[in-house]
């Protein structure tokens, strides 16, 4: 195993660019301004976690909600045990993905909007930092998601550019950005890997590799890449074969990842796809959960049907939100891994629509956001009956819900 890349302090492709163009760094008229791949550098044994993974905040007892009507944004906070919703505790925006670390609230907003903001809970949800995310090789970096390892900084992955932008989220804005670690060493046809999502197990960050095209076309398998923050690049997983090696996903657009509750290290991850895969990080296992044949069974046979999913105390049963293959509305499901029952998804709720991630378990509580035009809302489902039964909904969140994380 090797580790290969950059860590170059402050903002990246310093130098002064002619022209910005493409879809990555390399694309510019001066490569150079965005730095050398780095020297490899050998790292004895196998790959060794020093921390669990933090993609679920444990024992959640709120849910924060981005909402839009795609004109403006807002973010709406619900108490999960009160069934109580609080709308418009900040300006969002139109494209904003919800996440928590350490007390505080992030929106990462993405495409063309660019930049990561901070909430405070404390000071009713105001907005203590809101720090660009730029790359003067890039017209849009397009952050996707944002990990924190154990030294307390964040790590944005960008759709647009094969880096990571480190952030100190407490720092003055003008400040906050203080490293950028190239990936350019995770190889692809177009020079940029298409990173998306990213989640971190002490000071290993790992990110998702899309492998797209300009049309935003899957064109390569999905991968699952380790960054060792301290050397400052990405680990080769396959020191047998050339390029840096991750873990290859066996299903098609890697949507959405969990923490697998079955896993006591918390060290093995749950990802959804064309069906669900489990994904251990230290070993390089990756198998089927609930495998594609019967996603397929259930008329969830296309890489853009899924759209979300969460998974019980137990770690023997998953919830998945996936539409109709005419993309007429989305349903609820539920189904048992690795042969649990129900070993083909079954039904229990149908009429929504969603646009991004908004299934998340509570408790013993389901929730999930539809933007439905008829009836746009939170809606609210029992988990200790069989099949969950709804309980509440849909209840208001002000704009209709475009994302929402489940946090303490």
């Amino acid at each position: 195993m090797r580790t290969t890349g950059t860590l170059r302090v402050a903002r990246p492709c310093a130098a002064a660019v002619a022209v910005a163009v493409g879809p990555a760094c390399i694309a510019t008229v001066d490569p150079e301004a965005c730095g050398a791949e780095g020297t490899a550098i050998t790292v004895p044994g196998p790959l060794v976690l020093d921390g669990p993974c933090t993609l679920d905040v444990d024992a959640p007892t709120r849910l924060m909600v981005t909402t839009t009507d795609f004109a403006t944004g807002a973010v709406t906070i619900v108490d999960a045990a009160a069934m109580a919703v609080d709308t418009d505790v900040a300006l969002g925006s139109t494209d904003a993905i919800p996440s928590w670390h350490d007390g505080v609230g992030l929106l990462v907003h993405r495409y063309q909007i660019d930049a990561i903001q901070v909430l405070d809970p404390t000071r009713a949800w105001a907005t203590i930092a809101d720090v660009p995310i730029e790359a003067p090789c890039s017209v849009a970096p397009n952050p996707q998601a944002i990990a924190f390892a154990d030294d307390g900084l964040g790590y944005v992955t960008q759709l647009d550019v094969p880096e990571l932008a480190v952030l100190d989220p407490h720092a003055a804005p003008g400040f906050a950005r203080v490293a950028t670690i190239d990936l350019r060493a995770i190889t692809d046809d177009d020079g940029n890997p298409d990173f998306g999502a990213a989640f971190a197990c002490g000071s290993r960050v790992w990110v998702v590799a899309q492998r797209l095209d300009e049309r935003f076309t899957r064109v390569g398998p999905d991968e699952l890449f380790a960054i060792d923050t301290e050397a400052g690049g990405a680990v080769d997983l396959d020191a047998t074969r050339d390029g840096v090696q991750g873990l290859r996903s066996a299903g098609a657009w890697l949507r959405q990842l969990r923490r697998d509750p079955a896993d006591p290290s918390a060290h093995t991850v749950l990802g959804l796809s064309t069906g669900i895969e489990r994904f251990g990080l230290e070993d390089g296992a990756v198998a089927w959960a609930v495998a594609p044949e019967r996603f397929a069974a259930a008329g969830i046979d296309e890489p853009l049907q899924p759209q979300a999913f969460a998974v019980d105390a137990a770690g023997t049963q998953a919830f998945v939100a996936a539409y109709d293959r005419d993309f007429s509305q989305v349903r609820l499901y539920r189904v048992g891994l690795d042969d649990a029952a129900p070993q083909v998804p079954e039904a229990f709720a149908d009429g929504f629509d969603s646009v991004e991630r908004t299934l998340e378990r509570v408790g013993d509580r389901l929730w999930y956001g539809s933007t439905r035009r008829s009836a746009p809302g939170l809606w609210v489902f029992d988990l200790g009956v069989v099949p969950p039964a709804v309980i509440a909904g849909p209840l208001s969140t002000g704009l209709p819900p475009y994302s929402l994380v489940a946090i303490p």
